[in-house]
């Protein structure tokens, strides 16, 4: 659907036969490339915008992965505006391999004009990184991120810069 904050849409929030369809497709390609580590960003665990269907724990039982690491970038108990209501979208690991010692690591934000009001709504961007237990390999690490999409200030270059450094 086209959401009105990205794609010039009016919609906000998705029917729950919609989040499904959407979701079994995710999972056939999922199953279908069958990947060893997947990331993925603007996962949705508790928002009203996906009809509160946990998104990571549904590909976890709809597909061969079989662990996760999940942290938060947009997270509030109510969005006031649009609908929106309460949401929990994140950054997520998905892995055949079990996951330790994952870590949110807040990235910055260079020259935020937002006011404390819409800053406690805002996106709080961030790293997550996490072990994997691949066999046969020694500390193998994987870094996921999510860095701001409109950036007029600066902010995405000092998050990537972050985020190599991380790597």
């Amino acid at each position: 659907i086209r959401f009105f904050f990205e794609c010039n849409g009016t919609r906000s929030l998705m029917t729950e036969a919609e989040v499904l369809t959407n979701l079994e497709g995710i999972a056939k390609k999922i199953n279908q490339v069958d990947p060893d580590i997947l990331m993925l960003q603007e996962a949705d665990v508790d928002s009203k915008r996906v009809a509160f269907i946990n998104n990571v724990q549904w590909l976890l039982d709809h597909t061969e992965m079989n662990y996760a690491a999940y942290a938060s970038h947009w997270k509030a108990d109510y969005i006031p505006s649009d609908g929106i209501g309460r949401v929990n979208s994140g950054t997520a690991i998905l892995s055949r391999f079990p996951l330790s010692e994952a870590t949110r690591i807040a990235l910055p934000v260079k020259n935020s004009t937002l006011d404390g009001l819409t800053a406690y709504f805002h996106l709080k961007r961030n790293l997550l990184r996490t072990k994997v237990a691949v066999p046969g390999e020694d500390n193998f690490v994987v870094v996921a991120t999510h860095t701001v999409a409109f950036d007029n200030e600066g902010s995405k270059k000092t998050q990537i810069d972050r985020f190599v450094e991380e790597l």
